[in-house]
Protein backbone atom coordinates (compact mmCIF):
# COMPACT_ATOMS: atom_id res chain seq x y z
CA UNK A 1 0.00 0.00 0.00
CA UNK A 2 1.33 3.53 -1.15
CA UNK A 3 2.05 6.37 1.33
CA UNK A 4 -0.51 8.23 0.19
CA UNK A 5 -3.36 5.89 0.13
CA UNK A 6 -2.38 5.18 3.75
CA UNK A 7 -2.87 9.16 4.80
CA UNK A 8 -5.91 9.19 2.87
CA UNK A 9 -7.07 6.32 4.97
CA UNK A 10 -5.98 8.21 7.94
CA UNK A 11 -7.95 11.65 7.41
CA UNK A 12 -11.37 10.49 9.44
CA UNK A 13 -9.57 8.91 12.37
CA UNK A 14 -7.14 11.97 12.23
CA UNK A 15 -10.65 13.31 13.59
CA UNK A 16 -10.34 10.73 16.57
CA UNK A 17 -7.08 11.26 17.64
CA UNK A 18 -7.38 15.39 17.57
CA UNK A 19 -9.83 14.70 20.10
CA UNK A 20 -7.76 13.04 22.30
CA UNK A 21 -4.84 15.44 21.39
CA UNK A 22 -7.19 18.39 22.68
CA UNK A 23 -8.15 16.50 25.66
CA UNK A 24 -4.37 16.07 26.54
CA UNK A 25 -3.73 20.07 25.76
CA UNK A 26 -6.73 20.56 28.29
CA UNK A 27 -4.91 18.47 30.94
CA UNK A 28 -1.61 19.89 30.83
CA UNK A 29 -3.04 22.86 31.38
CA UNK A 30 -4.95 21.64 34.42
CA UNK A 31 -1.65 20.44 35.75
CA UNK A 32 -0.99 24.06 37.20
CA UNK A 33 -4.05 24.89 38.33
CA UNK A 34 -5.58 22.88 41.19
CA UNK A 35 -6.57 18.81 41.73
CA UNK A 36 -10.07 19.84 41.45
CA UNK A 37 -9.51 20.64 37.25
CA UNK A 38 -7.15 18.61 37.31
CA UNK A 39 -9.21 15.54 38.34
CA UNK A 40 -11.65 16.68 36.01
CA UNK A 41 -9.09 17.05 33.15
CA UNK A 42 -8.10 13.52 33.37
CA UNK A 43 -11.36 12.19 33.56
CA UNK A 44 -11.93 13.77 30.03
CA UNK A 45 -8.81 12.49 28.81
CA UNK A 46 -9.99 9.17 29.90
CA UNK A 47 -13.45 9.44 27.92
CA UNK A 48 -11.58 10.57 24.92
CA UNK A 49 -8.89 7.56 25.17
CA UNK A 50 -11.62 4.96 25.90
CA UNK A 51 -13.93 6.42 22.62
CA UNK A 52 -10.75 6.06 20.17
CA UNK A 53 -10.10 2.76 21.44
CA UNK A 54 -13.91 1.77 20.28
CA UNK A 55 -13.47 3.84 17.13
CA UNK A 56 -10.00 2.55 16.13
CA UNK A 57 -11.08 -1.00 17.03
CA UNK A 58 -13.92 -0.83 14.81
CA UNK A 59 -11.32 0.68 12.30
CA UNK A 60 -7.97 -0.17 12.50
CA UNK A 61 -5.34 1.15 11.19
CA UNK A 62 -4.03 -0.26 7.76
CA UNK A 63 -0.51 0.46 8.12
CA UNK A 64 1.34 -1.33 11.30
CA UNK A 65 3.85 0.81 11.70
CA UNK A 66 1.04 3.81 12.37
CA UNK A 67 -1.38 1.05 14.07
CA UNK A 68 2.05 0.72 16.67
CA UNK A 69 2.25 4.02 17.80
CA UNK A 70 -1.26 4.55 18.20
CA UNK A 71 -1.96 1.67 20.01
CA UNK A 72 1.30 3.26 22.15
CA UNK A 73 -0.63 6.63 22.20
CA UNK A 74 -3.71 4.75 23.93
CA UNK A 75 -1.64 2.79 26.47
CA UNK A 76 0.56 6.39 27.66
CA UNK A 77 -3.08 8.16 27.70
CA UNK A 78 -4.34 5.67 29.65
CA UNK A 79 -1.82 5.68 32.27
CA UNK A 80 -1.95 9.13 32.30
CA UNK A 81 -5.59 9.54 33.45
CA UNK A 82 -5.18 6.80 36.05
CA UNK A 83 -2.04 8.68 37.63
CA UNK A 84 -3.50 11.47 37.78
CA UNK A 85 -7.18 10.10 39.10
CA UNK A 86 -4.87 8.30 41.65
CA UNK A 87 -2.42 11.42 42.80
CA UNK A 88 -5.69 13.65 43.03
CA UNK A 89 -7.94 11.02 44.83
CA UNK A 90 -6.11 8.73 47.03
CA UNK A 91 -4.67 9.88 50.32
CA UNK A 92 -1.75 7.62 50.00
CA UNK A 93 -0.42 9.12 46.73
CA UNK A 94 2.79 10.59 46.77
CA UNK A 95 2.32 13.60 44.41
CA UNK A 96 6.07 14.37 43.71
CA UNK A 97 6.31 11.16 42.20
CA UNK A 98 2.98 10.99 40.54
CA UNK A 99 4.49 14.34 38.66
CA UNK A 100 7.28 12.55 37.88
CA UNK A 101 5.64 10.05 36.04
CA UNK A 102 2.96 12.11 34.44
CA UNK A 103 6.17 14.33 33.14
CA UNK A 104 7.30 10.87 31.61
CA UNK A 105 4.06 9.76 30.14
CA UNK A 106 2.99 13.04 28.59
CA UNK A 107 6.63 12.98 26.89
CA UNK A 108 5.20 9.35 25.28
CA UNK A 109 2.08 11.04 24.59
CA UNK A 110 3.84 13.97 22.64
CA UNK A 111 6.75 11.36 20.83
CA UNK A 112 3.60 9.16 19.33
CA UNK A 113 1.11 12.01 18.56
CA UNK A 114 4.29 14.03 16.52
CA UNK A 115 5.32 9.96 14.67
CA UNK A 116 1.48 10.30 13.55
CA UNK A 117 0.95 13.40 12.17
CA UNK A 118 4.55 13.14 10.52
CA UNK A 119 2.65 9.72 8.86
CA UNK A 120 -0.34 11.92 8.08
CA UNK A 121 2.32 14.23 5.89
Amino acid sequence: MSTGSVAQQWRAPWDVLQRLNAAEDRFLGSIALNQATMLAAADELQAATTDATTWLKAHPCPDEGLAGHVDLLLQACTEVARTAQLATTEPWADTRLAMVRLGRLLGLVDYHLHALQEGQR
